[in-house]
């Protein structure tokens, strides 16, 4: 093969896999100590935020429920849904630091368990956070699950989960516009 027709060949293949990377939403919106969070992840946690929100404003002011389209509402919910994803990992990093093998997940399963033992909550997950109770497990218990294991551990070490997240040297970029990490949080620039 010659040059030119490698080149077209990689320049087809580039193409393609950027189709793909940006159609399925795959490209990331921060690195956290280089892990990416997805635009999809974002975007179903920004989703499941909103729902959770309007839900809530139906039940306790119905006249208020329009405030979820303000602009600054909107983009209030977006630095929060992604400073907590950023918490998430770094969380999940530091647990898989200290923790080994599978105990990690036993520990994170033992949990969750706990939480939905006995109870048949499917019904009131799906109209309140719009999710199935696989992706509530997956979205919300289990983060949960390891912020209590992490924060155990560090009450434990006599430590705070908030002087750890200062203290940490993680590197974090955003690389979502109007946001940016610092002081340990997100804020909107």
């Amino acid at each position: 093969m010659n040059k030119k027709k490698i080149f077209i060949l990689i320049s087809f293949v580039t193409v393609i896999a950027i189709v793909i990377f940006i159609s399925t939403q795959s490209y990331p919106v921060a690195f956290v100590n280089w892990r990416p969070i997805t635009l999809k992840s974002f975007e179903k946690d920004f989703s499941v935020a909103v729902h959770y929100y309007q839900k809530m404003l139906e039940t306790y002011d119905r006249n208020q429920t329009a405030v979820l389209d303000s602009s600054e509402i909107q983009q209030e919910i977006k630095r929060a849904v992604l400073e907590q994803l950023i918490k998430n990992s770094l969380i999940r990093q530091e647990l898989e630091k200290q923790i080994k093998g599978g105990e990690l997940e036993k520990m994170v399963d033992n949990k969750v368990q706990e939480v939905l033992k006995g109870k048949d909550v499917e019904k009131e997950i799906e109209t309140l956070y719009g999710l199935s109770l696989d992706e509530f497990r997956e979205r919300v218990l289990k983060p949960q699950a390891e912020t209590e294991i992490i924060t155990g551990r560090f009450f434990l070490e006599n430590k705070s989960f908030d002087d750890w997240l200062k203290e940490s040297r993680a590197k974090i970029i955003i690389l979502m516009p109007g946001f940016e990490w610092k002081n340990s949080q997100v804020i909107i620039k």
